[in-house]
């Protein structure tokens, strides 16, 4: 009987245990973050959870040619996220200086996003990705010299093409 008094306990221990260090790493946590944008157009600006003024937001640059990506130099902190929880992430490109004298609207899109568990919990930085093939992977780090994600294996099209 004491036996299976024990074995319950413990069982139950466990239990609660695991509980609670899913909801620790589920918790909202405050981080910085930061765009990597794949296009060679600019990102006029990015906002990650708007809905909720989670102050997730960026403006990445286009990519260089001799680059994976633009952005992934400045931060925004101070940005509040909830791991596992799915919110929108709403972006708007950059527009000429011509499609702007022409009243072109700027092209914008918005997806939802699930934000990932951190890799650990000391990650403070979450990059947001936007890459040619469409997606939109986030991706924590503990340090900004983590390596980035792959490139997306979209090819590049030649003048004869389009």
């Amino acid at each position: 009987m004491r036996m299976h008094r024990l074995l319950r306990l413990t069982g139950l221990t466990a239990f609660l245990w695991l509980v609670g260090c899913d909801a620790v790493l589920s918790q909202s946590r405050t981080v910085c973050v930061t765009g990597y944008n794949e296009y060679e157009r600019g990102i006029h600006e990015y906002w990650l959870d708007d809905e909720n003024k989670a102050g997730c937001h960026g403006n990445p640059p286009g990519r260089d040619v001799d680059q994976v990506f633009g952005g992934g130099g400045k931060f925004s902190c101070g940005c509040n996220v909830a791991p596992g929880k799915q919110v929108s992430l709403f972006w708007q490109f950059s527009r000429t200086r011509n499609e702007y004298d022409a009243k072109i609207p700027p092209e914008q899109h918005t997806t939802l996003v699930t934000i990932p568990h951190p890799e650990s919990s000391t990650s403070r930085y979450l990059r947001v990705y936007f890459m040619k093939d469409g997606s939109t992977p986030l991706q924590w780090v503990d340090d900004m010299g983590a390596p980035e994600l792959i490139p997306s294996q979209v090819p590049e099209m030649s003048k004869g093409d389009v």
